[in-house]
């Protein structure tokens, strides 16, 4: 599996807490299972989903096998219709280290 981040931001207008349909997507949200839909788009583990409300942004960290997969998951799922979303692929610090090491041995 890889980490990904799932990296999206709304306008002011779009945000749930401003917008009827918007605000039916995330209620609709807390409703489903997502762990178990994502896990349809190969999505293993959700890690964790950050938002920040009045920044209008939000991060998800996932564990996933194909990044168009979760492309596909973020159109279904609706977090595409009000978002700008970007899919990032991730590593840890701890192999960021090893690959300088590899890169730059002291």
């Amino acid at each position: 599996m890889a980490l990904y981040g799932i990296s999206g931001s709304h306008t002011t207008e779009a945000c749930p807490l401003n917008s009827d349909s918007s605000a039916k997507l995330v209620i609709q949200a807390e409703k489903m299972n997502v762990e178990e839909i994502a896990k349809n788009y190969k999505i293993q583990k959700i890690i964790g989903q950050y938002h920040s409300a009045l920044e209008h942004t939000f991060l998800w960290i996932i564990d996933a096998e194909d990044s168009h997969m979760i492309q596909q998951f973020c159109i279904d799922a609706g977090i595409a219709s009000f978002n700008a979303v970007k899919i990032i692929p991730l590593i840890t610090f701890d192999q960021v280290i090893e690959t300088v090491k590899k890169v730059n041995p002291q």
